[in-house]
């Protein structure tokens, strides 16, 4: 375990140690999401798992469309609660 700051852009450094550990390089793509108020979770993504899985669990399904009508549902909830901003 080890303490990072975020710089004034927003970035963090993850510690060479963890690094090398899990193999992360500019190419690894990682998952973050909040889990508490005062939680993160940084995930390894594995691209090629995730391929394969979507390809299981969507085999048939339009990809690009179900992708355009996420966007969609997204951006109209951004819309609404974030009106006094986006106005």
């Amino acid at each position: 375990m080890e303490i990072v700051n975020i710089d004034r852009s927003g970035r963090l450094v993850i510690p060479e140690l963890i690094r090398k550990k899990l193999h992360l390089s500019k190419e690894v793509p990682l998952l973050i999401t909040e889990i508490d108020d005062d939680k993160i979770l940084i995930k390894k993504l594995d691209r090629d798992d995730i391929k394969k899985r979507l390809r299981e669990e969507l085999g048939g399904i339009d990809i690009d469309k179900v992708a355009s009508e996420v966007r969609a549902e997204v951006n109209e909830e951004a819309k609404k609660r974030y009106k006094s901003i986006l106005n």
